[in-house]
């Protein structure tokens, strides 16, 4: 996982990337889904990816 989170803030964010990472992590806020569990569940950053692996993520912030 943490290879996937930097290639999403290299590649995909280069504009707002402080909105979904803080140094190496996702930001508080963002839950992210590993086959449909939380990714807390799963070790974080240290889940070793599958290629048949489903991976969410979803920003709990929101205006009102």
């Amino acid at each position: 996982m943490r290879d996937l989170v930097s290639h999403v803030k290299e590649n995909l964010l280069r504009e707002k990337e402080d909105m979904f990472v803080s140094g190496e992590t996702v930001r508080p806020g963002i839950l992210v889904v590993i086959n449909g569990t939380d990714w807390e569940l799963e070790d974080e950053l240290e889940y070793e990816l599958k290629d048949s692996d489903e991976i969410v993520f979803i920003s709990t912030l929101h205006g009102g």
